[in-house]
């Protein structure tokens, strides 16, 4: 991440437990996993309510790495949470209350998809400024809570300092997820015309509750955190959600108080994460603070060479390998990998990677073969 020389190119990927059960049926050893929990792991971001695979590590097992490895135990997320429950079920879906007060619609066990396919949101719990003022007091960066019963400061910088599993992140809510997550995408983007007062009142709120409740974990790991990931998912396929006059004038200066934030305290490589064409608002980015950009979606027309040709070492990259065409193995995976890699192997600073999570439907079979080309592939 830092473009200085190495042995060979960091291959990382994210893994869906769905995924994960498909790979289970096919040969990887289930025996090793002890549970699977629903709803009590937020890894540090608002709304990633997502079940997890205890006892087994399949990046180990696969021989890839966790994008996100060991992650700073702080929740930003609302407290008390909602008391997350189903409220109704139909043939094709259920419906539930989320720990953070949206109601959703995921499909039915009987359905042939449950985890992998994003929930449908069709309510949230803020839709004007008396409902902001009220879950505004969810969001007290003072709640003991944020942090683990164990915190204990020489513990954490010795798990942090021995870690080599991958990076060590620090995981944080971008302003546009946090106001769209609360809010929904249309309620949240006409409020920037109908309420902009709201909108300063919420991203302010966001940007010193942020640094608040992050500053002990800060202050006291330093630059033994590797790498912030700035979950911030702010764009469709033809473009971002929002314009680059819009974010330049209620987003950025608050973008900008928290990476000085985070800079004063040696933590230098930011990581955007968003989905879909971002290209329009990537200067805004770069002036923002950050400097690292993951997944680089194909579909919606990121291109890795083409990021790198404009920016050269202002942002290290990861992912943008097609996983529409690395799935379907072969010489079509081949030609993916080979057309990309070679560039980023002589620029440096990349992370290898799909463009995304590893899509549920990969056989394990499929993703055997893209490592063993992959892998051979990596060597400096």
């Amino acid at each position: 991440m830092d473009f200085k020389r190495v042995d060979s190119i960091p291959w990382v990927e994210s893994l869906d437990e769905e995924l994960l059960m498909n790979f289970f049926s096919s040969g990887v050893p289930i025996q090793e996993v002890t549970a699977i929990q629903w709803g009590v792991f937020l890894d540090g971001f608002l709304l990633f309510n997502w079940p997890k695979v205890l006892g087994f590590d399949p990046y180990e097992y696969l021989g890839c790495i966790n994008l996100t490895g060991c992650i700073v135990p702080v929740d930003i997320g609302p407290i008390p949470r909602f008391k997350q429950r189903r409220i109704g079920a139909g043939p094709r879906y259920e419906e539930y209350v989320t720990e953070t007060g949206a109601l959703s619609r995921r499909f039915s066990k009987g359905t042939k998809v449950i985890w992998y396919s994003m929930p449908q949101f069709y309510d949230f719990p803020v839709k004007d400024r008396a409902s902001w003022e009220q879950y505004k007091t969810r969001l007290n960066p003072e709640e003991p809570r944020r942090y683990p019963k164990d915190w204990e400061k020489d513990g954490y910088i010795q798990v942090f300092e021995e870690y080599q599993s991958g990076p060590t992140t620090l995981g944080i809510t971008g302003f546009y997820g946090f106001g769209a997550e609360l809010m929904g995408i249309t309620k949240f983007v006409t409020c920037f015309y109908k309420d902009p007062e709201l909108i300063n009142d919420m991203a302010s709120h966001w940007e010193q509750f942020t640094i608040q409740t992050l500053r002990e974990a800060v202050e006291t790991l330093r630059d033994r955190i590797d790498m912030v990931y700035w979950w911030e998912d702010m764009a469709e396929r033809h473009g971002p959600n929002i314009s680059p006059k819009l974010y330049r004038e209620f987003l950025l200066p608050h973008y900008k108080t928290v990476t000085s934030f985070l800079n004063k305290n040696k933590i230098k490589r930011i990581m955007i994460d968003s989905d879909g064409n971002i290209q329009p608002i990537l200067d805004l980015i770069i002036e923002a603070g950050i400097n690292g950009t993951w997944p680089l979606e194909v579909n919606a027309g990121m291109d890795a060479r083409t990021v790198r040709k404009l920016y050269g070492k202002k942002l290290f990259l990861g992912g943008n390998f097609d996983k529409k065409e690395i799935e379907k193995g072969g010489e079509a995976m081949r030609n993916e990998i080979d057309s990309k890699l070679p560039l980023m192997k002589e620029t440096g600073g990349y992370l290898a990677g799909l463009d995304h999570d590893v899509p549920v439907t990969f056989t394990l079979e499929r993703f055997r073969e893209y490592a063993d080309y992959l892998g051979k592939q990596l060597t400096m």
